[in-house]
């Protein structure tokens, strides 16, 4: 098990030295990050210093990729590129993306179903990414958020189907227990129908609270993982905590997995 965390769920670090050193005092294994391009000997530091891993980047990209215009998706996917880049720099297993949140921005006259259409123009721009991710050495993973927070994709089975078509190398989905809780879903048969195309897992109880007993059925959850031979990223994705708060969700966590 590779356990990380978001950095910004510690609430009593600022810098990225602070937020390494409380990932290894609540006992993770790596921090993931929200964006750190132009910090990168920074995060190197960091890393050396704690003795953790930079689990995934957050792409946090204020263009979507699937945006309206062309001129948009151009610098989206060049946005996306420099993450990607910034990623490898400093050791990263991968960089999670959402195509887009909210509503459609793509219109068609001639297409009835617009989330086809989204996902051929989403399938073009993948193959621009194509050789940075083969030159970087990372993956993109895709993230399917709950109906709220977007129409496209909202289950891990959802870009699985997708993805077992013409997969592009190196693009992945991941599974995020409050969104599949969020919904309804069943987290123990998505991550059975994404196996082989996970590319991390985010874990958060309702309410994105620290996993705990309530709610989320974890040890199902990890059995099913650990029978498909899951072994990427596990990312603590949760409202920030104190450091004594979130040591006791970890060992909770471990606890669970062993």
């Amino acid at each position: 098990m590779l356990l990380t965390a978001l950095e910004t769920i510690f609430s009593e670090a600022r810098t990225v030295a602070d937020r390494f050193a409380a990932g290894r005092e609540a006992g993770f294994d790596g921090i993931d990050l929200r964006d750190h391009a132009h910090q990168v000997e920074e995060v190197i530091r960091a890393k050396e210093t704690s003795g953790l891993e930079v689990g995934m980047i957050y792409s946090a990209m204020p263009i979507p990729l699937l945006a309206a215009t062309a001129v948009q998706r151009a610098a989206a996917v060049q946005l996306l590129s420099e993450k990607i880049r910034a990623g490898a720099a400093v050791g990263a297993r991968g960089v999670v993306v959402v195509p887009v949140f909210g509503p459609p921005r793509l219109t068609s006259r001639t297409c009835t179903e617009i989330a086809t259409a989204e996902k051929v123009v989403l399938d073009c721009l993948l193959g621009e990414l194509e050789p940075v991710l083969a030159e970087s050495g990372i993956y993109l993973a895709i993230e399917p958020l709950n109906r709220e927070e977007t129409h496209l994709f909202n289950r891990p089975s959802d870009v699985a189907r997708w993805l077992a078509g013409p997969l592009w190398p190196g693009v992945l989905t991941m599974a995020d227990t409050y969104h599949m809780d969020h919904d309804g879903q069943d987290g123990v048969a998505e991550v059975h129908a994404a196996r082989g195309l996970l590319g991390c897992i985010h874990l958060a109880g309702p309410d994105r609270t620290l996993p705990g007993p309530e709610a989320v059925d974890f040890a199902a959850l990890f059995r099913q993982l650990q029978a498909d031979g899951y072994e990427g990223p596990m990312g603590f994705e949760c409202r920030p905590q104190r450091t004594a708060a979130i040591a006791e969700s970890v060992r909770f966590i471990r606890q669970v997995w062993n």
